[in-house]
């Protein structure tokens, strides 16, 4: 007689059983880890949202000394970044104001809080105490956790500093700079505000390129003597040649009297831009007078189009081993602009443009205000 034999499998309905009991386990499990990978998520937004909070507090303070006003900057930042569709909260006592210094390059700054709100520093501090304290959590997890205490309390911390610099002011003394900025300078037909007699060699005519500059760069030192770091400035000036005319120093007076001095005795020339470039560059790396762990920074300025001696492209590479950061200023509409802009851009800083003495003075100070800022942590 035949051995009959079942279709049906009792090992499958075992199966089918067990998978039943388990797929809660399994779907608990899955949440838990994916809570797990959320979180982390969470907490990495929310140091780059601390970041750019910090930033924004840290510039409006440079700007304004005004620590309402920082607060106001690192709240919109938070509002344009929100983490998990959630705005992380800034208070005021989130925020610690104070200096960040180093001795060396090779050395961490170190962040210590001012003693009173009337003191300026030239760093802030952000520690997101609100979104870790909150009385309620700001932040929860994507599934249900089944009991399990898992709270959502990043405290995030960064530091913004306005960093220690060298400044190379870079000027053209050519001799298109004796003329006013709404003239045309025609080397047959003097500046139009200069006496019957005079010449180059003569002090510098009224209402000229040059006052107007001389002008700017005081409201400029004016403006750096006001923040809270200590930059030290340097001047190099060029035409047909360039001079360093002063080095790095902490006394901006003796920037003002150099200019002061070519004023009285002003004798133009042509436009050699690159050796600008390059007298202005001995100035950040004069190890006599350079601080080996302050940012280098240059501002060159023109009011014509570069026609003589080393072509400013070749100092590119120089600019960018020495890790200085260049921003130029051009001053009236003759000005090589297309070529000053592209000077800046492959040496990380910015191009300005002045048609006269106001937007000339508006540049320096904008200029001021963009300076470079670190994460110092």
């Amino acid at each position: 007689m035949p051995v009959q034999t079942s279709s049906s499998n009792p090992r499958q309905g075992a199966v089918i059983v067990l998978l039943v009991v388990m797929l809660p386990v399994l779907l608990i499990l899955a949440a838990y880890v994916i809570n797990i990978a959320y979180v982390e998520a969470v907490t990495a937004d929310s140091q780059v949202v601390t970041d750019a909070a910090v930033r924004a507090a840290g510039r409006a303070y440079i700007q304004t000394g005004d620590r309402d006003a920082a607060l106001a900057a690192a709240r919109d930042a938070a509002n344009r970044n929100p983490v998990a569709g959630k705005v992380v909260p800034i208070n005021m006592n989130d925020l610690e104001f104070g200096t960040s210094v180093r001795s060396s390059l090779e050395e961490s700054y170190n962040f210590v809080p001012v003693t009173s709100e009337e003191e300026l520093g030239n760093s802030v501090r952000l520690t997101t105490r609100s979104l870790a304290n909150a009385a309620k959590p700001v932040l929860t997890p994507l599934f249900p956790t089944m009991g399990t205490n898992i709270e959502i309390r990043p405290q995030r911390t960064a530091v913004s500093t306005q960093s220690t610099m060298d400044v190379a002011l870079v000027i053209d003394r050519s001799g298109s700079m004796a003329y006013a900025s709404d003239e045309t300078p025609d080397p047959y037909v003097n500046p139009a505000a200069a006496p019957p007699d005079w010449t180059y060699g003569h002090p510098v005519p009224p209402n000229s390129r040059w006052l107007d500059l001389v002008a700017s760069v005081n409201a400029f030192n004016g403006f750096l003597e006001d923040s809270p770091q200590w930059e030290k400035l340097s001047l190099a000036t060029y035409s047909d040649n360039a001079t360093p005319d002063c080095n790095l120093t902490h006394t901006y007076a003796q920037i003002s009297n150099q200019l002061d001095a070519i004023s009285y005795e002003f004798n133009g020339g042509g436009t050699n831009i690159g050796q600008g470039l390059q007298s202005g560059l001995s100035t950040l790396t004069n190890a006599d007078h350079a601080r080996p762990y302050a940012v280098r920074v240059m501002v060159l300025m023109t009011d014509g189009h570069h026609n003589t001696g080393t072509s400013p492209e070749s100092m590119i590479w120089a600019l960018k081993n020495s890790t200085v950061t260049l921003f130029t200023i051009t001053f009236s509409d003759e000005a090589d602009q297309g070529r000053m802009a592209y000077l800046a851009e492959s040496c990380g800083g910015e191009h300005f443009h002045a048609t006269d003495a106001a937007q000339l003075q508006e540049a320096f100070q904008l200029i001021a205000k963009r300076l470079p800022s670190l994460m110092t942590e």
